[in-house]
């Protein structure tokens, strides 16, 4: 897997996974799992675009969570889930300032997706105002088809690194391993 911290990798073709993948839990692996089966249909890479960094520690730190894992165990998790290439970007101002439709805009011009896929509650852009709906309507225009993943649980509970972090603060070490 090739990881990509200083912004310079371009691609003729992809499929692109957006988000976070603190943990690499059990719904995170049903996405990428979703964007390999995509990528090897379209016989591209499969990139997933991400932070280095959680954004929320330039957002409002005050409310940024504690990681479930280090950047460096995300690279193994990702790289054992078949991911081509880890394009981890800083989250800053400039970022963080950006309107939904540009941010997709230098996605589409940087790799050239087929085909982008993302969480049910993934949001993107400015103040978080790009949504999974607005990612489809873009991609319709654009030329890249749209994979939403849906809300996954596990016996009823569901499986994000928000109720992750709540099992580990009760102390239910054994129910924050089974997401």
């Amino acid at each position: 897997m090739q990881v990509v911290l200083d912004g310079r990798y371009h691609a003729e073709r992809s499929v692109v996974a957006l988000g976070m993948f603190d943990g690499v839990h059990i719904g995170h692996r049903v996405l990428l799992q979703k964007g390999r089966a995509l990528a090897n249909r379209q016989d591209a890479p499969l990139v997933v675009c991400t932070f280095m960094e959680h954004p929320l520690t330039l957002i409002a730190p005050e409310k940024c969570p504690p990681l479930l894992t280090t950047f460096d165990e995300r690279v193994r998790l990702m790289e054992a889930l078949g991911v081509d290439v880890l394009y981890a970007m800083p989250f800053d101002r400039s970022v963080m300032d950006m309107l939904p439709e540009e941010y997709v805009g230098q996605l589409v011009r940087r790799f050239h997706p087929t085909d982008v896929v993302c969480g049910y509650n993934h949001t993107f852009g400015k103040k978080g105002e790009g949504t999974p709906a607005l990612l489809a309507a873009l991609g319709d225009a654009l030329g890249f088809s749209t994979a939403v993943v849906p809300k996954i649980t596990l016996k009823g509970q569901e499986v994000s690194s928000t109720a992750i972090r709540g099992w580990l603060r009760q102390g239910a070490v054994t129910r924050a391993r089974a997401l």
